[in-house]
């Protein structure tokens, strides 16, 4: 009877061995780790990867379905619209010609919402700008790997925010500065614009600011995208380009728009730049971050006088004489322009800074 029981328990355990080990692991937590994400509308932008919680890789992702804030199916992120977009950014160092550029840009129909198949992270397009029906959308998903899957419903929420034609990443200055010989200057009176909060940035958009406007002026080009840059004395004369230069650094300048541009024209009046998508600019000489948007030129030291009526009416008394050139009597000023602007929109552009308490030298 042992015998037959030994010879059972045998068999038993060479069976069990048989049997292939479980393979890969797939957890139960698997989470995105924002649990809204913000979206500006008709902006690029990228989710950041999902919490796999030990999870065997490779894992594949889908997106099974969204819905409404109240649970009702959509495809108001899944529609496709035409656009234009950038494979790279623009780099004006290497894309000099415009055949060089258009390699760079791909004319195709695309949705609001991608999911990368290995990493999990959403990816919103251009095409946000054209959804309207709602703001609030939730996205279920799915993962699976050589365990299993999970169906995650409710994965995240998507808040689409109003689309921003203009971004403010970074401070503005309008500034008059003061000549005291030898190259150095001090500060007569700066305009800034701080950043997306300011409280001058509505009159900034519709025109009316004193010293920084940034407007659109034209529908055309319906994909590409034109910038005038015009610089003025503060009644809204506008400055002769001429008059206008790179910022010097060392053996070289700073960034500039120049340096974005395929096609500039030069009037009487102003620089036009010109790209053939947007968002502009995109390409950076000097700096990272936020600060790439920073673009930087002088006026020449002949391009101004300075409204010392109009300032003292403003800021009261001045002493002006550690400024006067001995050789002409005039005060030596020019003005600092600095830019921290991003328009994400097409069409045509005119951006205008006027140059506290100046008058353009006839």
């Amino acid at each position: 009877m042992k015998n037959i029981l030994y010879s059972i328990l045998i068999i038993i355990v060479m069976v069990a061995s048989c049997q292939p080990p479980e393979v890969g692991y797939i957890s139960d937590n698997i989470h995105a780790l924002e649990d809204t994400i913000a979206v500006p509308r008709g902006v690029f932008k990228v989710g950041a990867a999902p919490a796999i919680e030990g999870s065997t890789y490779p894992l594949k992702w889908e997106i099974t379905s969204i819905t409404d804030a109240q649970g009702n199916p959509t495809n108001d992120l899944f529609d496709e619209y035409e656009l234009l977009t950038w494979k790279s950014a623009f780099n004006a160092d290497t894309d000099t010609t415009l055949a060089l550029v258009e390699e760079k840009l791909e004319l195709g129909n695309y949705p609001t919402i991608m999911i990368n198949e290995v990493s999990g992270q959403l990816a919103f397009t251009q095409a946000s700008k054209f959804v309207t029906n709602n703001n609030i959308y939730k996205v279920n998903v799915k993962a699976s790997n050589v365990r299993g899957e999970r169906q995650l419903d409710d994965f995240v929420i998507v808040k689409l925010d109003d689309f921003l034609p203009v971004e403010f990443p970074t401070e503005m200055r309008s500034r008059l500065q003061l000549g005291k010989g030898g190259g150095a200057y001090d500060i007569a009176y700066t305009s800034t614009i701080m950043n997306d909060f300011d409280d001058g940035v509505p009159s900034v958009l519709d025109g009316t600011h004193p010293y920084i406007t940034v407007t659109k002026v034209s529908e055309e080009p319906a994909l590409g995208i034109k910038v005038k840059m015009i610089i003025a004395d503060s009644y809204d004369k506008p400055l002769n380009p001429e008059k206008i230069v790179f910022y010097p650094s060392g053996s070289t300048y700073l960034q500039n728009y120049h340096d974005n541009s395929i096609d500039t024209e030069v009037d009487a009046t102003g620089s036009t730049f010109s790209l053939p998508a947007p968002p502009f600019p995109q390409y950076s000489r000097s700096y990272t971050g936020t600060s790439s948007y920073l673009m930087y030129y002088l006026t020449t030291d002949d391009a101004f006088t300075v409204d010392t009526e109009a300032f003292e009416a403003d800021n009261g008394p001045k002493d002006w004489t550690p400024y006067i050139d001995p050789d002409t009597g005039e005060i030596r000023n020019r003005a600092y322009i600095r830019w921290g602007i991003k328009i994400n929109d097409s069409g045509t552009w005119e951006i205008k800074m006027k140059i506290p308490y100046t008058k353009m030298k006839e």
